[in-house]
């Protein structure tokens, strides 16, 4: 649904978002002389709007997370024009995400970003100068930056774009066309929705995330794990009947014991679907250990207990990450129902085995989001460092579990506490605990509905009444 074009003028903020003084001050200088001299470049360079745009551009130069937050503005954009050609700027580690989005036409990739988790600030300006270069011959009418980046801004504003909305508390408000309202702490797709209000369109707030899966992702996921299983089976079958086991808690039984299996064949590619017959699998628990900075990473001895109580009670446990994780079966004694995949899968096929996944536990991080945009139960262990009311995923489905510190939210990439407390803090056994309650809880109540469940905000009365729990 459309509105009539809003009347969006630039204007400087009175708050900037950035944490560290030097930033502000840099920032705030640029906006004083830019505010300067916008009137005299407008007056002669008035700014070309086509409407409806035919080409648009949204800069997303951040993480992986962050692009899959951005996935409903997408579905949003191609229903408001589906006429028009929707190009996204990536990054390196974010660019899977839209080039599996059939509704994006074109993704161009930049070399580097200033959002890397160690950058460099040698030739940063030859960077940017040389990405709004490059936008130039493609002529887009409508540049969105979601990030709210005075440097994605400038790229725009460099890429010769007729009309660019974005926010202002990040700076470069004077480059922008249409400027968004931005309200702090509030949650990360309802602020790129706001990015639509500018032009005119309603935004929708139940529009969930989503990451587009192959069907050939969900092969290759397949054979990965039946390979698993033959390489396992002579074992398992041994240990079917004298160690299967079942869960047993406050709301009930949690699982059936696993039933023995006759011959190795009956575990073939069919077999890695979900299913309630005699030969089905426990349930899948799907890890995550690592995180982009080290302030947001649980401690490996953490992880080693978890595992291994899903493991005693029955559960299939499958590891996955980039190949900057350390391997979690480096700490693990090896185990039949144990797999670590870290660093073997891509974006599309971790999603993919995120399908399958009865439960996902992990920290904050891509694949939380990921998990988010599959609708499967996930538990995200946030540390101290952002607000998670902003970056948790857009998910009823997702538990938050903290520590409640006092130093909250303190945009950190390494603790500078002694001993980590905001995730040290973070038991394992309340983490195992909390999370079968989490998944039994889930499970009752999205069994006999297949609603839209996208918006943290818009829930059924069956949902669980609580999706983030402090821990004392």
């Amino acid at each position: 649904m459309t509105r009539s074009p809003a009347n969006s003028n630039p204007a400087p903020s009175k708050r900037y978002r950035y944490s560290k003084w030097r930033w502000r001050i840099l920032v705030r200088a640029f906006d004083l002389a830019g505010d300067l001299a916008a009137p005299i470049w407008r007056w002669f360079r008035p700014s070309r709007l086509v409407a409806p745009p035919r080409r648009i551009l949204i800069v997303q130069l951040d993480h992986l997370g962050d692009a899959v937050l951005t996935s409903p503005l997408i579905t949003q954009l191609r229903a408001a024009y589906p006429a028009a050609s929707i190009d996204v700027l990536a990054s390196p580690t974010n660019h899977e995400v839209f080039e599996a989005n059939p509704l994006v036409d074109h993704v161009r990739i930049a070399e580097r970003t200033w959002f890397e988790r160690s950058p460099s600030r040698r030739g940063l300006a030859r960077e940017v100068w040389r990405l709004g270069r490059s936008l130039r011959a493609a002529r887009y009418d409508l540049g969105i930056d979601v990030r709210g980046d005075v440097l994605s801004i400038l790229v725009l504003a460099l890429g010769g774009v007729s009309r660019r909305v974005g926010f202002a508390m990040g700076g470069g408000a004077f480059l922008l066309t249409d400027v968004a309202d931005w309200t702090a702490g509030r949650h990360e797709v309802r602020s790129r929705l706001a990015l639509l209000e500018p032009l005119g369109i309603e935004p929708d707030l139940t529009t969930p995330t989503l990451v587009h899966v192959r069907d050939e992702d969900r092969i290759a996921v397949a054979n990965e794990l039946s390979e698993a299983r033959r390489q396992r089976s002579p074992r398992r079958r041994e240990l079917a009947v004298s160690s299967a086991k079942t869960l047993a808690a406050d709301e009930g039984d949690w699982l059936e014991p696993e039933h023995p299996s006759t011959s190795s064949e009956e575990y073939n590619a069919a077999d890695w679907t979900r299913g309630d017959g005699p030969h089905a699998d426990p349930p899948l628990l799907v890890v995550h250990s690592g995180a982009g900075m080290a302030a947001k990473r649980w401690p490996r001895r953490h992880w080693k207990t978890l595992i291994e109580k899903f493991l005693m009670d029955g559960w299939r446990v499958v590891v996955v990450g980039g190949k900057e994780d350390p391997p979690l079966s480096r700490i693990l004694e090896p185990h039949e129902r144990f797999l670590d995949l870290s660093g073997r899968l891509s974006v599309t096929r971790t999603t993919a085995l995120l399908e399958l996944a009865d439960l996902y536990i992990g920290a904050d991080s891509g694949p939380a989001h990921l998990a988010a945009s599959t609708r499967t139960t996930s538990v995200v262990l946030f540390s101290g460092t952002n607000n998670h009311r902003q970056w948790r995923p857009w998910s009823r489905r997702s538990l938050v579990l903290r520590k409640r510190v006092s130093c909250s939210p303190c945009h950190q990439k390494t603790c500078p506490l002694e001993g980590h407390p905001c995730m040290t803090g973070l038991d394992p056994e309340r983490v195992h605990r909390s999370s079968l309650r989490w998944w039994t809880r889930t499970r009752r109540a999205f069994s006999t509905t297949h609603s839209n469940e996208a918006s943290p905000e818009l829930v059924s009365q069956s949902a669980p009444a609580t999706a983030a729990r402090s821990l004392p």
